[in-house]
């Protein structure tokens, strides 16, 4: 049976192991595998280890518990001869890390993306620093570019004018991201643990309005096309991009009109992995426009234009 797996991210001191403590604390019922980059002084809840001593060690609330130091493959196998222990997995990563390279395996091995598939990827964010954080740092934007889901943490200093537009310089990067604001430092938890990365994917962009991010030679690209794709030929010359050209991409991800194809398709990329799955049916009153969104460094917005419009029905 497949195990769901959700990417926990973000800078240090942005929240993630208080939010982790919090959704093993909220979901009683669900036991999880918990695997993070490393072990410190704020890590899980020390009343929860019970097993400490060993590479995979249990919380006192029936939870494993391990560390990345193995690497994922030797993780993900040990796991696999333990799946009637957990329920689900949680990755946290270091607050340096690129999640677009520990998901990888995730994405681009047949045997793990059947058995362990990612259903979000969660960012969690200090909102009184990411302004400065995405100035001064490539992996800030990284983390954005690849989450689903964005937790502004720590508002309480923050007025609500700057919290809205943090949150538009966030859906400049990344228009469909989910946003949720921390109120009284708690998060709706089981809100966020409903969300699936590939079914309830939203462009989050009101009508009319064109957000997008520019930071020296980091670049946001957003494409809309109201004729439809025909999937098949997308797929393989984003595919050959991928392979040969994508030097500087952080990610692309989309919402895609395909030709004779009665629901959403999505288009998601995490390395040189590229996969368009079905989605939700389009709605009778939904607009079938196509919107795929290109992140990365110095990227060349009439190259990808050029690249999508030879692939429309």
């Amino acid at each position: 049976m497949s195990k769901p797996v959700t990417i926990l991210t973000g800078f240090l001191g942005a929240g993630k192991t208080t939010f982790l403590n919090q959704a093993i604390s909220e979901r009683p019922g669900i036991r999880y595998a918990i695997v993070e980059n490393e072990f410190g002084k704020e890590g899980i809840d020390g009343e929860l280890i019970i097993k400490p001593d060993n590479e995979i060690f249990e919380l006192n609330n029936g939870c494993l518990c391990c560390s990345l130091n193995d690497g994922i493959y030797d993780i993900l196998n040990e796991l696999s001869l333990k799946t009637d222990q957990f329920d689900e997995l949680i990755i946290e990563t270091t607050g340096i890390a690129d999640p677009a390279a520990v998901a990888s395996p995730f994405f681009s091995h047949s045997e793990i993306k059947k058995d362990f598939p990612v259903k979000r990827v969660i960012c969690l964010v200090d909102t009184e620093l990411i302004e400065d954080q995405l100035i001064e740092t490539d992996e800030a934007i990284k983390q954005i570019a690849f989450s689903d889901i964005i937790l502004l943490n720590k508002t309480v200093n923050v007025n609500p004018e700057y919290l809205t537009k943090i949150e538009e310089k966030l859906l400049g990067i990344n228009p469909f991201l989910k946003v949720f604001t921390e109120k009284d430092m708690i998060f709706p938890v089981k809100e966020i643990f409903n969300t699936e990365r590939d079914l309830d994917i939203e462009f989050k962009m009101k009508p009319g309005r064109r957000l997008a991010f520019n930071h020296g030679k980091i670049v946001s690209h957003t494409f809309y096309f109201d004729q439809p794709f025909n999937d098949k030929e997308l797929q393989m010359r984003l595919f050959g991009y991928l392979v040969f050209e994508a030097k500087g991409l952080y990610r692309i991800k989309g919402i895609i009109h395909g030709k004779d194809v009665n629901h959403k398709l999505i288009l998601q990329s995490v390395g040189q992995s590229l996969s368009i799955s079905g989605g939700k049916p389009w709605a009778a009153d939904d607009e079938r426009q196509s919107k795929i969104v290109f992140i990365g460094k110095e990227l060349n917005r009439e190259f990808f234009e050029e690249l999508l419009n030879g692939c429309l029905a």
